[in-house]
């Protein structure tokens, strides 16, 4: 009796020892296929980039990072290129003025002032800033209409002489504008001190067709909220000087989106911007 005890212990003994070698070579055999599979996942190239979110980056990049001609600096001197993003995060106090007239109160056209308004309206959805309309000696934002928007310039420049640190250097590129230009317009704020726009002016031409007024207006008004340069003639987009569009196109919206993204701060470079821009155009693509 005692040996088939001992036997029987034995036995036992030795199926319960048993169990946690199996327990053990199985999971060993199980980490070992995780680990086969992660060393498997880590050799398979990644995909390649998508093409239409490059040509994308592209655009935002040459929009917020450059400029179509030279800036005048925080400090009144001449910036070749601009190089810092710059937006508004302060509430947008606009004011339409009739740049051909002495008179600030001298009422602009309604047909202009009806696409002026509908414009800002458009731009306060897609950048979330405050827009409103203000006198033009509280506003800081000037939208100027004028047969000579040069001569509007000079004619209105005590509006903003408070913000032109250069006055030498302010005349040399009014002067250079006036020899190319049918539209333009001046923003302060934004680099390289990284501070955000704070005053911005824009001149529109009247003595053109309604098309290209409309055309005028809405670049120059968008440009001055940050998307400072223009894109290439074939681009499909306002900010192309070709003339084809008119209108805020799909893509602009897109990017003015972009540029508005709360994670995207005033005077952030292109190398820290660059991966909170990846990630805000993925998310604003995954939401249509």
């Amino acid at each position: 009796m005692p040996d088939i005890i001992a036997a029987s212990c034995r036995r036992t003994c030795a199926k319960s020892e048993a169990l946690p070698i199996r327990r053990t070579l199985h999971l060993s055999c199980l980490l070992l296929t995780v680990f086969v599979l992660t060393l498997l996942a880590g050799c398979t190239a990644p995909p390649p980039p998508d093409a239409e979110d490059e040509a994308l980056l592209r655009d935002f990049r040459s929009l917020a990072f450059q400029t179509e001609r030279p800036v005048l600096g925080n400090d009144g001197r001449l910036r070749p290129r601009r190089d810092h993003l710059a937006k508004w995060t302060i509430p947008v106090r606009a004011a339409l003025v009739d740049g051909d007239s002495e008179d600030l109160r001298a009422p602009v056209p309604p047909s202009f002032r009806r696409l002026a308004e509908a414009h800002l309206e458009d731009l306060a959805g897609l950048t979330g800033l405050e827009i409103s309309s203000a006198p033009a000696s509280r506003a800081n934002l000037l939208i100027f209409l004028a047969a000579d928007p040069f001569a509007a310039a000079r004619r209105h420049v005590g509006l903003f002489a408070h913000k032109i640190a250069d006055r030498a250097s302010y005349e040399a590129l009014l002067a250079e504008m006036e020899r190319s230009a049918n539209c333009f317009g001046f923003l302060w704020g934004g680099w390289p001190s990284g501070r955000s726009i704070d005053f911005a002016v824009a001149f529109i031409r009247a003595d053109r067709g309604a098309r290209t007024i409309e055309g005028c207006l809405v670049q120059e008004v968008t440009q001055i909220l940050g998307a400072m340069n223009d894109l290439a003639p074939t681009a499909d987009s306002v900010f192309s000087d070709s003339g084809r569009q008119v209108a805020l196109t799909a893509r602009d919206r897109l990017l003015i989106r972009m540029l508005y993204d709360a994670r995207l701060k005033p005077g952030m470079g292109w190398a820290e911007a660059e991966p909170l821009a990846r990630e805000a155009l993925r998310e604003l693509r995954r939401g249509g």
